[in-house]
């Protein structure tokens, strides 16, 4: 089996500077890549292209999904690939029942655009030009969309709305991850040649390793090696861990898996000692976190199971909040306190449990540090 390896861009990591090639149209070659990007010095254009097979009216509506085959996603980082201040997702088509367009900071529910985009041609030109108390989504000219940061959706469901519109506002933007948009092109156009001299946005210094435009940093998918055999002496042995400061970590181990009623998705947790926490699994059936959490799965997350295939979802565990997100909807969330909080706040090493090579998870280098034995073929173990 062969896993793909998702490709990193970066500009330089003391202050956010568009590599000079992407003011030409640039190809996004997988279906996960990173950019840096100041989103307040250049308008993000996007090039897309209409499926010729489409329903504008699927039965999933209802919950507010919509085809991957038409979406796009942006997630707005600002300093650190560790911090998202926003997700914008749009498509390029029309539903029927307007569910088209939306910033998740923003918007309690998908808007729908004001008319078909392009007229209906399949490619199409997409502008989302971002400024500090608003931002416009155009396609070929045509404004299809438009958010004031100080006017949030306000709605008991998301009560945050509001202060969290306004904070996107307010945050100088400088990295950008592509999601669901392989085969599509994205170029910046610099806003000082349209709104006369204007000077680059100063960013916040961070902690991450110099790099420079041009340098690659790669993020791949590696099998969920099985801890539970000999070589790894049945989850003892640390070189078939991953170390990761989970507890730290926005973004968590991100899987993809067949979702099942009885077959379990198992991850081992230790502390930075090798010390065995205990284990999170789930299935489509229940939830359970060792000693700490034992319930049903929602009906929100067993219904976001891909129709087909494999499913790509997050476990997380952040500042003690147990979180379960698929396409970075939060769809299961557990806030752990007392003794379960103090001992999962010590995760800082995870491993696979009776997983097959079939599923993999998303090897971040940036935050991650793989064991001897976690490779692309499990140390032998998985054919490639």
């Amino acid at each position: 089996m062969i896993y793909p390896i998702v490709l990193t861009l970066f500009g330089t990591a003391l202050s956010a500077v568009l590599d000079p090639s992407l003011t030409e149209w640039t190809l996004l070659e997988t279906t996960y890549e990173r950019v840096m990007f100041p989103l307040r010095d250049y308008i993000l254009e996007v090039k897309s292209f209409r499926p010729d097979v489409y329903d504008t009216n699927p039965p999933y509506g209802e919950l507010f999904r919509t085809d991957k085959s038409t979406t796009m996603m942006v997630l707005l980082h600002e300093g650190s690939w560790n911090n998202k201040v926003g997700r914008l997702v749009w498509n390029t088509i029309k539903y029927d029942r307007g569910f088209d367009v939306n910033i998740e900071e923003c918007d309690v529910r998908y808007e729908a655009y004001k008319s078909f985009p392009a007229g209906g041609r399949k490619e199409q030109i997409w502008s989302w030009n971002f400024n500090q108390d608003d931002v416009a989504l155009t396609c070929d000219g045509e404004v299809q969309y438009s958010q004031n940061f100080n006017e949030g959706d306000v709605n008991p469901r998301k009560p945050d709305l509001p202060a969290k519109c306004r904070a996107l506002g307010d945050a100088p933007v400088d990295r950008l991850i592509f999601k669901h948009m392989e085969g599509f092109y994205i170029r910046g156009i610099p806003k000082d040649n349209l709104q006369g001299t204007t000077q680059p946005s100063v960013y916040p210094t961070t902690d991450e390793p110099t790099t420079y435009p041009g340098d690659i940093v790669y993020e791949k998918e590696y099998p969920t090696c099985n801890c539970w055999t000999p070589e790894c002496g049945y989850c003892r042995n640390m070189e078939c861990t991953v170390k990761q400061d989970l507890v730290n970590s926005d973004s968590g181990i991100q899987v993809t898996s067949h979702l099942k009623r009885k077959r379990l998705n198992s991850i081992v947790l230790y502390d930075e000692d090798g010390n065995n926490l205990g284990k999170f699994q789930w299935s489509l059936r229940g939830i359970w976190l060792s000693g700490c959490i034992q319930c049903q799965t929602p009906a929100e997350l067993r219904r976001a199971r891909a129709a087909e295939g494999q499913t790509t979802w997050s476990f997380s565990i952040k500042d003690g909040v147990v979180r379960i997100t698929v396409d970075e909807e939060v769809l299961y969330e557990n806030v752990l306190v007392g003794e379960c909080k103090e001992k999962y706040s010590q995760a800082k090493r995870f491993a696979f449990y009776d997983m097959t090579c079939e599923n993999t998870f998303l090897y971040r280098p940036s935050e991650m540090e793989a064991g001897e034995r976690v490779t692309p073929d499990c140390a032998g173990t998985c054919q490639q």
